[in-house]
């Protein structure tokens, strides 16, 4: 049979395997149609892009928030690190823009027209996919700590907007800890507050210069503690800004979205020397007990292995 999986808005056919149906099969953590996870045997991918064996995928927040949400037949996954031709180990590229037009060149590649197209097919949460672009990753690095390029890249992207100086970060779950780290390692003075309060880290004295918000909802967080005429980057959903805040105090606020093929490159140089937490690994076949301890909060990062 044939469902239609979810790709940021594009809806990409994936054909389910039934037995005796397919030469090749692969496992993979398919959504069913409760919108609920399991393992299935679904087709080999083909189609453009070369075939690679994945090696671990982490599990992104954005995956849990999908996750009971998105279609049947939906498989998960984007920060992926695979093998290719020749042995070699690389971290696989989520999506990218034409690097052309004008959006691309004004440094919001999140926004091109081409990128929400597919660049890891079916999802990361299979055996193998089909892939349009990766980095190469050193020997130092394995392969759990490598799931970790990708959401560094989104990190390192965001944080170019941020000013230097005193920075709040709300919301010091596996993000936020990359933002601290990223931020620490340039040179600010970071500070961290987050629901779970076993979470936080230092809280700031006094006003800060600008404020990272990673969870859902930090709108009034952010803006009792950024000084006038401070930044607050936007890296999660907020909630509501109250705009008469933002005029009188003539805050900047910027959004940033996703990483560049340059920002993942930049992910594996800088990955090596950043103090990261530790992943949770566990199987595929455990993805469902993964899931509930990142959502309850139960751990800070889970990279499911096949």
């Amino acid at each position: 049979m044939w469902a239609a999986v979810q790709f940021d808005g594009h809806l990409v056919p994936l054909s389910f395997a039934e037995p005796g149906t397919y030469d090749t099969l692969v496992r993979a953590v398919v959504l069913g149609p409760d919108g609920n996870p399991g393992l299935a045997d679904v087709a080999e991918p083909d189609g453009s892009g070369e075939l690679v064996t994945v090696l671990a995928c982490g599990l992104c927040g954005s995956d849990v928030e999908k996750i009971g949400v998105w279609p049947e037949g939906s498989v998960l996954g984007h920060e992926v690190v695979a093998e290719i031709a020749g042995g070699r180990r690389v971290a696989l590229i989520h999506h990218a823009g034409c690097g052309e037009c004008g959006r691309c060149r004004a440094g919001h590649e999140s926004t091109c027209e081409q990128f929400p197209e597919p660049t890891i097919v079916p999802g990361g949460f299979a055996e193998r996919v089909r892939a349009t672009g990766w980095v190469e990753l050193p020997a130092g690095v394995g392969d759990a700590l490598g799931t970790y390029v990708e959401p560094l890249a989104c990190v390192l992207r965001g944080a170019e907007k941020v000013p230097r100086g005193r920075v709040l970060i709300v919301g010091n779950g596996f993000i936020g800890r990359l933002f601290g780290a990223v931020l620490a390692a340039r040179g600010d003075t970071v500070f961290a507050v987050d629901s779970h309060p076993h979470r936080s880290g230092a809280e700031p004295d006094g006003p800060v210069d600008a404020v990272v918000v990673c969870a859902p909802g930090g709108a009034d967080v952010a803006l009792a503690a950024v000084e006038q005429g401070g930044t607050v980057l936007l890296f999660a959903d907020a909630g509501m800004l109250p705009t008469a805040a933002v005029y009188r105090r003539e805050l900047t606020v910027v959004g940033s979205r996703s990483a560049t093929p340059a920002h993942m490159a930049e992910a594996v140089a800088l990955l090596p020397t950043l103090e990261v937490p530790e992943p949770t690994v566990l199987p595929f076949a455990r993805f469902e007990e993964g899931f509930a301890l990142q959502r309850e909060g139960a751990a800070l990062k889970v990279v499911l292995v096949p």
